[in-house]
């Protein structure tokens, strides 16, 4: 692994992670205090929220090209 987009990668990581995590902790939380129908409508959203911003971020600006010899 080079150390020129080491960066990049630890962020890209921590943002999946964060991404999957943190939304099914809070869900797991308001579920166990009696709040399902809002954990689940949290977790959703924050999940969606991750997955949309890290295909904003990361996976758009992607040149995904094949090649152009036929």
């Amino acid at each position: 692994m080079s150390t020129k987009n080491a960066g990049g990668k630890i962020r890209f990581g921590l943002m999946m992670a964060l991404g999957i995590i943190v939304p099914g902790l809070i869900k797991y939380f308001l579920t166990q205090i009696g709040y399902s129908m809002l954990g689940t409508v949290i977790f959703f959203t924050l999940y969606l929220t991750a997955a949309i911003f890290i295909w904003f971020v990361w996976i758009r600006p992607l040149e995904l090209t094949g090649s152009s010899e036929a």
